[in-house]
């Protein structure tokens, strides 16, 4: 018969992997939402440029936001993996919502608050206003992700750190790549928008019950914001990081 401490130790390894797999799953659903956002928007803004510009603006913005927040947070927070899991289910409630969000906004919007602008520089900012913040809620909630699961996971698992951040990155990544893929050649053809905008969101949902039952407890080791200080070397990475990002972007 197997130990108790030696089951414990052939399944850390297995819980180790099943989150790899399941940040693929919520990076295969990111990307889903940006493609359909995209869609969603040109109608309301009628320009398919301007609506591809807000939504990755609003998307990378929104996601380097939500980063932000978790680097101030996440030192109180006992448990990192599960408040990623209630962060994925807010993001699945989101997406289920999102198509009569959308409905009832932009009926208000031609109806009532546009034409009481008054004007056509106020109407376009107030309908640039609206579709921004129709997406940028979910996309500070989805920057809030990779840290709460990097961080989460090192808790848990600090061996190796290096390849841990590499492996949710690649799998991240590639999970995004096959979510564009997915949405343009499959579910908006075969659900419509509404549909796969659900189907999104069901997947977060779900993903979201299994991280739960898989990190029961609190972290094993935990560092607090105050004890975390940032050297003038580490911020000057920051900044090159911040000028790669945009110079890739542009």
């Amino acid at each position: 018969m197997e130990s108790p401490a030696l089951a414990g130790r052939t399944s850390l390894p297995s819980r180790r992997m099943l989150l790899f797999v399941l940040f693929a799953v919520s990076g295969f659903a990111g990307l889903i939402y940006e493609s359909l956002w995209t869609h969603y928007l040109k109608l309301f803004l009628g320009h398919a440029a301007y609506a591809q510009t807000l939504v990755l603006a609003l998307f990378m913005g929104g996601m380097a936001i939500g980063a932000w927040l978790t680097s101030k947070w996440s030192g109180r927070w006992r448990n990192l993996l599960r408040t990623y899991a209630i962060v994925e289910v807010l993001v699945g409630i989101a997406a289920i919502a999102f198509h009569d969000t959308f409905i009832v906004t932009t009926e208000l919007a031609y109806t009532s608050w546009l034409p009481a602008a008054g004007n056509a520089s106020l109407a376009i900012a107030m309908k640039w206003s609206l579709a921004a913040a129709l997406i940028l809620p979910q996309s500070i909630l989805l920057g809030m992700t990779f840290p709460l699961m990097s961080a989460g996971l090192l808790r848990r698992h600090p061996e190796r750190p290096g390849e841990a951040i590499a492996l949710l990155y690649f799998t991240n990544s590639l999970g995004a790549a096959v979510g564009v893929l997915v949405t343009g050649f499959v579910l908006i053809e075969r659900l419509g928008l509404p549909g796969a905008m659900q189907f999104a969101g069901l997947l977060n949902i779900a993903l979201a019950v299994m991280v739960w039952f898989i990190a029961p407890g609190a972290d094993s080791t935990r560092q607090s914001a105050a004890s975390i200080a940032v050297s003038g070397r580490v911020s000057l990475m920051l900044i090159v990081a911040l000028l790669t990002g945009a110079a890739s972007f542009i």
